[in-house]
């Protein structure tokens, strides 16, 4: 983490080893909800009881608990109980929470509960921030709200689209800054032992290097301080260390525990400027005859069966257009006497610096009524695709990927896509044949 901070809590430390406990929080729930999504978990909105079914955790609802609650059985199995009568938006939120719980390899050996905490330790509060944190990512995963992308970075928005969206403030708010493309963070902070506000989180936009990090004391006399009661806003341009920034929070429910609000909020530069770095090219074209100079991949997606490539998509097109990769694959394929595996990447050189990435993301071929698609199997595909056009200088080229056969959300396809390439310095193109 930062020079500011240290993380303490033993479930967390177990958690993350000597990773960062947010990162290792935001990619475990991410890899979750693409998982469920590729089983037929749907939304928005994103159903955490249905998720709770999906993983295979028994639920039930009582009315006699605060909101929702883990309790470990004694086989060490988990039972998820919840209290019906809450308001929806912060039940789905407590539901996604106690979920996030169940990430933790130590969930089992207590009970986990959110509005109350049977043995008050004193740093339970870093095991609540990075459940939060979680409960955002399943409620608002990769790819969607992708209507946020254009919106208003303030508080006043937050609180007008979670309610228009019936999601928390808090998840709201994280989602917003991963789709922000300007020199911004959403951080939240509470009121630590030693009497002043601390931040517990910042989670920059991509491309900002924040000037804020955890632990950071919050100046005396922030607008934070003004947000002192639950749903009390504030905001103003302010001096954070040796920084100027503006200041947009709101007061949520405290940790279990504790009293005071904790503070959750955006930080923007003063005068923000749009992100400098890459974005993803989107072009109308044809993906076979790639644009500009210098080596290019040209990626595709392929099923995850050694059947020549047939239809009218994108990869029977390549068979046609170059025979001797759809070779090089069958030939690769039989080497290893099985069936391409999910999540396998086979490169084709084929002349005049272009290659071609056959990327097995798609289970199964032709018409299905579910989803072929497999967006954990994509993400590791493009995870080998950056590292090849890493090694070899090389740009990215490919048609609008898994939303014909594959049946998958162009949105959360395109977020991948930027995520793991276009963030990552890849220089990459999408190319659609018309408008």
């Amino acid at each position: 983490m930062t020079r500011n901070f240290q993380w303490t809590n033993v479930s967390v430390l177990e958690f993350a080893g000597q990773d960062d406990p947010v990162k290792v929080m935001e990619d475990r729930a991410r890899e979750l909800a693409l998982n469920a999504m590729d089983g037929g978990w749907e939304g928005p909105p994103f159903d955490p009881l249905a998720l709770a079914q999906w993983l295979k955790i028994p639920i039930e609802a009582r009315g006699d608990i605060p909101d929702a609650r883990m309790v470990p059985m004694s086989n060490g199995t988990l039972v998820l109980e919840y209290n019906p009568m809450r308001p929806r938006g912060r039940l789905r939120f407590s539901i996604a929470h106690e979920i996030a719980h169940s990430l933790f390899p130590d969930c089992a050996a207590e009970v986990r509960n959110r509005g109350v905490v049977p043995t008050l330790v004193s740093d339970n509060w870093q095991l609540e921030v990075l459940c939060n944190i979680g409960a955002a990512e399943l409620l608002m995963p990769l790819g969607s709200f992708a209507e946020f992308s254009d919106a208003e970075l303030s508080i006043s928005a937050v609180m007008s689209l979670r309610k228009r969206f019936d999601v928390s403030v808090e998840a709201c708010l994280i989602r917003i800054i991963k789709l922000a493309r300007t020199q911004s963070a959403a951080f939240c902070a509470s009121k630590h032992a030693d009497g002043h506000y601390r931040v517990d989180y910042v989670i920059p936009a991509t491309g900002w290097s924040s000037p804020v990090s955890a632990g950071q004391r919050v100046p005396d006399g922030s607008v934070v301080e003004d947000s002192n009661a639950i749903g009390y806003t504030a905001s103003g341009n302010e001096t954070w260390g040796k920084s100027a920034v503006r200041v947009e929070c709101v007061g949520l429910a405290p940790y279990p525990g504790s009293v005071t609000p904790r503070v959750v909020g955006f930080l923007l530069a003063v005068d923000p400027l749009k992100r400098k770095g890459l974005e993803l090219g989107e072009v109308v074209g044809d993906a076979l005859n790639p644009r500009g100079k210098g080596p290019k991949l040209i990626a595709h997606v392929v099923p995850n069966t050694p059947r020549a490539w047939g239809g009218a998509g994108f990869a029977s097109a390549v068979r046609r257009a170059i025979p001797q990769a759809w070779a090089q694959f069958k030939e690769a394929t039989s080497a290893q006497h099985r069936a391409p595996q999910l999540g396998q990447v086979f490169f084709t050189p084929v002349g005049n610096d272009i290659t071609v990435a056959h990327m097995v993301a798609q289970n199964g071929i032709g018409p299905s009524a579910s989803q072929r698609l497999r967006y954990v199997a994509f993400a590791e595909c493009l995870g080998e695709l950056r590292t090849k056009a890493i090694e070899m200088g090389a740009t990215v080229h490919m048609p609008r990927v898994g939303t014909g056969h594959g049946g998958a959300s162009w949105n959360v396809v395109r977020e991948l896509i930027t995520d793991e390439l276009v963030d990552k310095g890849v220089p990459t193109t999408v190319y659609s044949l018309t408008l």
